[in-house]
């Protein structure tokens, strides 16, 4: 008997029916992975078992019992604990407090606090002082305190809805070792992705949504990704090429320093792109919002950054790596996000030009093929691929020289994901300098003319094409280090 039934689920929003007749079932110690593109009703199947959501429609059965939960505490006390993609933490309290948020005494004892806290942090090696305010961390050792914090719970069903989007491979290393511990002591983990690669690494099973419906269930040693694919878009996916091209004409040379960081320069040429590597504390993940004036001292083409507004003026724009807190208002629609940094420019009189505002809006959604292409549409109702293209929209509309771009498919599924190396590519060929910092090391290797690696807060490595993805990790690992 299975240890989680779902049969049936409808969930409808309004008139979108985000959930049509899905049947899911999960086996104690096993891992079963769901994928599909984003908006198929992945997350949103995840949180009516997570209690977050009701279905409007089907049963769910628990090692044999039929349950409906109201709300998250109900189905935490079934033993089922999610890690969402867009973390919940409380940035003004420590990691400690984070850890055991819900379940702190009235009276703390900050030193058995901490105490309980370094041990979870060792399983998963993560080394942060417990009583760092959680504020002061990066997305990547975040994602960490939030799967930490799950494990605390010691449920029977832990889901992961994209764990690895913030972290680097030696993280995600870390975490797949986790998982398997997690198995082994029959566990089930029903792990969301859109990385193929992760999936038939760690899977049992898979199963495909695609526009709220299932449309498969595969054991993974019985497939391939090419038939996963298919199943999630209902075609075969283009794979991204970059040709390799050489450019002259130097835009300039930012120069930085700042906490975590040592001095250092990057030169950056007319349409090309620069890729950054390295994992979770090496300074990757500091430099772009250093070199965007968000900290640290920046100076660019020989003159000081001090601050977004005088680097978005001098056609320099970031694209950060946590859209829901740095790179949108959520409460806002597509067409006001997009407007966000062009507000003077769309202004004639003291008065916002609609007309101007809309052609503008349209010509982005159109261009990175938004779903739905509705310019009213609020963000908070997009998917979370779809949310990062209105923060790129938001980027080009400013019309920059350099563009910054901070992880800019985390979240994003693989037709998405694919449409965006697109739009990168095109624009390095319209004479853009690009920089790039990514914690998917394929991902720099398809879209770089040049690799900067970073370890200990310096760039220790410049890697130039053909680039060879064992070469890329080894610098990175710090396997080059210890040969």
């Amino acid at each position: 008997m299975a240890l989680l039934d779902m049969t049936g689920i409808h969930k409808r929003f309004g008139q979108v029916s985000a959930l049509a007749d899905v049947d899911f079932d999960l086996e104690a110690g096993e891992v079963h992975a769901l994928v599909g593109e984003n908006g198929a009703g992945k997350s949103t199947l995840m949180k009516v078992l997570a209690g977050v959501q009701r279905a409007d429609s089907g049963t769910m059965t628990l090692a044999g019992s039929v349950v409906r939960f109201g709300s998250v505490n109900e189905a935490q006390a079934h033993g089922v604990v999610m890690v969402y993609q867009e973390l919940a933490l409380v940035p003004s309290l420590s990691v400690a407090e984070n850890l055991f948020l819900g379940k702190l005494p009235k009276v703390v004892g900050y030193g058995a606090l901490f105490e309980r806290a370094r041990r979870l942090l060792t399983r998963v090696e993560l080394e942060v002082d417990p009583g760092t305010e959680v504020a002061r961390l990066s997305i990547g050792e975040k994602q960490l305190v939030e799967i930490a914090r799950a494990l605390a719970r010691e449920g029977r069903i832990l889901v992961l809805d994209e764990p690895t989007a913030a972290l680097s491979a030696t993280e995600s290393d870390r975490l797949f070792a986790i998982i398997d511990k997690v198995k082994q002591g029959g566990v089930a983990v029903v792990y969301i992705s859109h990385r193929l690669e992760e999936v038939f690494r760690i899977a049992d099973r898979v199963t495909v949504l695609r526009d709220g419906e299932r449309v498969g269930t595969r054991t993974v040693a019985d497939t391939s990704a090419d038939e996963i694919v298919q199943l999630m878009v209902g075609k075969s996916v283009r794979h991204h090429e970059r040709t390799p091209r050489t450019t002259e004409r130097t835009l300039g040379t930012f120069e930085a320093s700042g906490p975590g960081l040592a001095s250092m320069s990057i030169s950056l040429r007319a349409g090309e792109i620069v890729g950054l590597a390295g994992v979770i504390g090496s300074g990757r993940e500091r430099i772009l919002p250093t070199l965007f004036g968000l900290g640290g001292s920046a100076r660019w083409a020989g003159e000081s950054v001090r601050g977004p507004r005088e680097a978005i003026r001098r056609g320099i724009v970031l694209v950060p790596s946590d859209r829901k807190t740095q790179g949108l208002v959520v409460e806002l629609s597509v067409e006001e996000n997009v407007s966000l940094a062009t507000l003077s420019r769309l202004q004639r009189f003291g008065f916002m030009d609609r007309k101007r505002e809309r052609e503008q809006t349209r010509r982005w959604i159109d261009r990175l093929a938004l779903r739905p292409p509705d310019p009213r549409k609020s963000v908070r109702e997009l998917s979370g691929g779809n949310q990062q293209k209105v923060v790129i929209a938001k980027a080009l509309a400013t019309e920059p020289e350099v563009l910054l771009l901070d992880e800019p498919t985390r979240g994003v599924d693989v037709g998405a994901r694919a449409e965006l190396y697109d739009v990168i590519d095109d624009l390095s060929q319209r004479g853009l300098g690009l920089v790039l910092s990514s914690s998917d090391s394929e991902e720099l290797l398809r879209l770089s003319d040049r690799i900067l690696v970073f370890r200990g807060g310096r760039v220790t490595a410049e890697l130039l094409p053909p680039f060879a993805y064992e070469e890329v990790v080894a610098h990175v690992t710090g396997a080059r280090q210890l040969a």
